[in-house]
Formats: C-alpha cells, sequence, structure tokens
C-alpha cells in the first residue's frame, strides 16, 4: 500500500517522525507552502496536488482539521482521499486503519471514527469475556466471576452520608459501580438506618451489600433486599449462621492481622462445613509500608489452595493511604488483582478518591482486554491517561513579527466598572458580576459562561475579560478532574517545582 500524507511546514517534522516508524506502507509526505495545515483548504490542496502524479498512490491523506470535504480530491485526482486525524502523530492511526480496509470519512477527522471503531472492538471482547467467563455463582441476577476477567466493582458508603447523599452519589456512580456496600461505624448498631438505606440504593437498580460488626444491622439489612455481607469472621459465625440464604454472598474476612491467607483458608472451609453456600475470600489488601506484599502473597496463597472461591481486593485500603492521584494506583492494583485472581474490587469514593469507580471501571476493561489478547496495558483504545499525554506533541513555535519575553509578574489594572467572583459548583462552572449592572452566569463551558458575561455587562475592560476568561478555565479544569478551584490560586504545582 503505498500513501501520499499532506501536510503544512510548520507540522512536517512532526510528521515525518510519525510516519518514519510505519513499516507495512510506503509513505511519501507532501509539504505545501503553507504554514499551519489545520488553516488549509481542500480547494488549496487540490491546486497544489494537480502538478503531482498521485495515481501511483493508494490514499492521500489530509490533515484532519483542513477546511472542506476531502471528496473533491478524490473526485478531480481519481485516487481515494480521506481527512487524517487531528494530531499528526496519530497518523499511524490512519495507516493501520487503511490497512484494515476501514473506512474513513472526506468531510470529518479520523479521530471519531478511529475512537468508534475501537470503542466498538472493546465493547465486542468484552460482551464476549463475559460471556466465556467461569463464574462462581450468582446472586440476585450478578454474575459473581471466579477469576479475572471480567471484574465486579463494589463501591463503599461512607457511614455518615445520610440517604439522601447516598441517592445523589449512588446516581451519579452506578454506571461504574456493581455493588454498592453500605458501611456502618463500628460499634453502632441502628438497623433501621441500615434498612432505609439498602431501600434507598434498591430503588437505583444497584445490588447492595451490608458492612457491619453488628449482626442486627446485617440482618436488616439482609432482609431489606442486601445481597452481600461484610464480613465473616472468626467472632460473628454463630449470628450469621441465622441469616444464610441462596440470595446472600457473605465476604469471608479475618480479623487477625497475622497469617491471613491460612486463618481465611481456614475460615472459608468452615464456612463451607456449616452451610454457607455463596462465599468470596478476602483476605485483606494492606496499605503500602505496612505489609502490602506480604499481603498479595496471601491472595496469590488463596488462588492456589480455593479454587473454586472467588476473592475480593480492598483497593481502598492502599488509595486512602497513600497521597497520590488515585487513577494510576487503582490502573496498577487492578492489574495485580488480575495476577493474583481477585475478580471483585472494593473502592471508596471521598476527597482524592472521588471517581475511583470509574477509574476501576475503566482498568478493569484495560486489564481484561489485554489479558484476553496477550498484550501489555498500552495502545488499547483505552487508557487512564488523564494529566499526561502518551506521547509529547506541541505545536510548532510560531514567530511573527517582534519577539516579547515576559518573565516577571504583570500587575493588573483594576476595572472601574466592576468585578468579577468566579468558582465551580459540581460540574459547572460560574462568574458573578459586581458593578452597575448584578449578574450572575453558569454553566458547564468555561468559554460559553464568559461570552455570555461579556455580551451582557459593558463595558469590561479587555485586561479584565481576559483574567475572567483565565480563571474561568481553571475552574473549568478542576470540576472536569474534581480538583478544588480557589480563585487567583494555581490550580496546579509545577512538574519539578522545588517546594
Amino acid at each position: 500500500m503505498k500513501v501520499l500524507v499532506v501536510t503544512g511546514k510548520l507540522a512536517y517534522p512532526i510528521v515525518h517522525q510519525a510516519v518514519s516508524g510505519v513499516k507495512d506502507a510506503e509513505i511519501d509526505v507532501k509539504v505545501l507552502d503553507y504554514p499551519v495545515a489545520a488553516l488549509m483548504s481542500t480547494r488549496y490542496i487540490l491546486e497544489n496536488l494537480k502538478s503531482l502524479d498521485v495515481s501511483k498512490y493508494d490514499y492521500v491523506i489530509l490533515p484532519g482539521l483542513v477546511f472542506g470535504d476531502a471528496k473533491v480530491i478524490s473526485e478531480r485526482l481519481g485516487v481515494k482521499t480521506y481527512k487524517g486525524t487531528e494530531e499528526a502523530a496519530d497518523i499511524p492511526l490512519v495507516i493501520e486503519a487503511l490497512l484494515k480496509e476501514k473506512e474513513l470519512s472526506t468531510s470529518e477527522p479520523a479521530d471519531r471514527i478511529l475512537s468508534e471503531e475501537r470503542a466498538k472492538s472493546m465493547r465486542q471482547k468484552l460482551e464476549s469475556l463475559e460471556g466465556r467467563a467461569s463464574y462462581a455463582f450468582e446472586v440476585r441476577g450478578l454474575k459473581v466471576p471466579l477469576r479475572p476477567p471480567p471484574f465486579r466493582v463494589f463501591v463503599e458508603i461512607p457511614p455518615h452520608w445520610e440517604e439522601e447523599r447516598v441517592r445523589g452519589e449512588v446516581e451519579r456512580m452506578k454506571e461504574f459501580m456493581d455493588v454498592a456496600v453500605i458501611g456502618s461505624p463500628s460499634g453502632n448498631n441502628d438497623p433501621e438506618a441500615i434498612r432505609r438505606k439498602v431501600r434507598t440504593v434498591l430503588d437505583l437498580g444497584v445490588h447492595v451489600g451490608v458492612d457491619s460488626d453488628s449482626p442486627t444491622e446485617i440482618e436488616a439489612g439482609v432482609r431489606e433486599g442486601a445481597s452481600f455481607v461484610f464480613n465473616l469472621n472468626e467472632e460473628n459465625f454463630h449470628r450469621l449462621k441465622e441469616i444464610r440464604s441462596e440470595d446472600v454472598a457473605f465476604v469471608v474476612a479475618p480479623l487477625s492481622p497475622v497469617d491471613r491467607g491460612e486463618i481465611t483458608y481456614k475460615l472459608v472451609t468452615r464456612a463451607k462445613g456449616e452451610g454457607f453456600q455463596k462465599i468470596i475470600a478476602d483476605p485483606i489488601l494492606s496499605p503500602p509500608l505496612r505489609g502490602v506484599m506480604e499481603s498479595l502473597e496471601a491472595y496469590s496463597y488463596l488462588g492456589r489452595r480455593l479454587q473454586d472461591v472467588p476473592m475480593l481486593m480492598g483497593l481502598l485500603n492502599v488509595t486512602e493511604l497513600l497521597d497520590a492521584d488515585s487513577h494510576g494506583i487503582n490502573a496498577f492494583l487492578v492489574a495485580l488483582a488480575y495476577e493474583v485472581g481477585a475478580s471483585n474490587l472494593m473502592v471508596m469514593e471521598k476527597g482524592k478518591t472521588r471517581w475511583s469507580s470509574w477509574e476501576v471501571r475503566k482498568a478493569a476493561r484495560m486489564v481484561s482486554v489485554a489479558a484476553a489478547d496477550g498484550r501489555f496495558l498500552k495502545d488499547l483504545g483505552e487508557d487512564l491517561l488523564i494529566l499526561k499525554d502518551k506521547r509529547s506533541s506541541n505545536e510548532p513555535y510560531e514567530r511573527v513579527g517582534e519577539e516579547v519575553r515576559v518573565n516577571e509578574r504583570i500587575e493588573p489594572e483594576m476595572d472601574s466598572g466592576g468585578f468579577a467572583k468566579i468558582g465551580k459548583i459540581g460540574d459547572e462552572v460560574y462568574v458573578a458580576w459586581y458593578g452597575r449592572d448584578k449578574l450572575t452566569v453558569r454553566g458547564k463551558y468555561a468559554l460559553s459562561v464568559g461570552r455570555a458575561l461579556i455580551r451582557r455587562v459593558k463595558p469590561i475592560s479587555p485586561e479584565h475579560a481576559l483574567y475572567i476568561g483565565y480563571e474561568l478555565a481553571k475552574a473549568e479544569i478542576a470540576a472536569s478532574l474534581g480538583k478544588s478551584y480557589f480563585q487567583d490560586r494555581p490550580l496546579f504545582r509545577r512538574l519539578g517545582e522545588r517546594e
């Protein structure tokens, strides 16, 4: 296959580097006398290709953001012409798609089509894995895998959340989790509160577990419809035997911090002997610097000794006790869970671990597909690269006219027309304007919020408008990442910056 890739002068170094690693196609690069490729039109490109013999090419690939429909080039020059990706560094993905005879678009960048194709492929693989998996048992319609893949995601609901907050948070998370686990403080005994929370979650169509050291609370939750009980241990066997049922699975976890693998094995064996039919083993994942490797060895040990019993791993024991961004930690922990055979994963969502259910669900999809295909956890079509990019792909520096370098802080000129208070509420940002006209504008998109303000309030000085836009953009980024936002404070620390 022979391909002609069209680009502009500034993007050429990136394009050249990107295509140099492609081995299964012969690629030529045509650099047009235009600085920014995205500002070219298809008709401009057509005029500049007329002098070339393009009949020797199977395809012509244009920059993804060029203006116009590439069909005009296909019809005039007689060679299939498509729009490529928005990022020049992603051109190898376009070549890969063409080698697989995928139909690209003449009017839209290839990114959307490639993304849809990868998402469809991943969905099909995950559906196939679900169909082929070995399941230990089923509880009220939820199949519990014996070993991964696939995985099931449990979310621990903090004990202090009232029903209204439980309802709102479970509604937010339910797409990413399989079971909401209602927690109760140690020493607590309020079966009515447990019953209400269990009903709240069940009404949202989500499976429920109960985590309590009070057998009375556990019994209340089970009678209300909870499907999972946390935890069956050395001390509560005799009380929990009373609520054994085919509709309830019991998570077996030791109280003793010593030799947890062997103790869990004995507890599971005892539970089987006393009529507990549906059991999940949890030897407890220890936090870093408190025996995490030893606990992983306990999981591996149980995986060999209890080949008919699924396991649960509490990832929250690590993410809660490690001050680092949770998405990378969760991704690594899911991979470790796969290696030791733990198909059920427990997280908690609060503060720095908010959105862990989404992170773990996404990581579970990645691990499942990579394991099934025998691949590394990269180039899967999904990733958890949130704060960093896989490849550095900055636009080339473009200098026009005089270069003005600014390295010192420039103090603002105050706007006599008024001042702005900027913040975020949930996933929305807002700006409250205090001036002759008082107005609050809010929405999900900072640029549109800023435009609405400027078009309604006059006058706002250009410098003040720049500042408002800058702060609104920070607020939108904070809302997207679940970070706190404070006006006039930096949103991130610079990498490599001295403390």
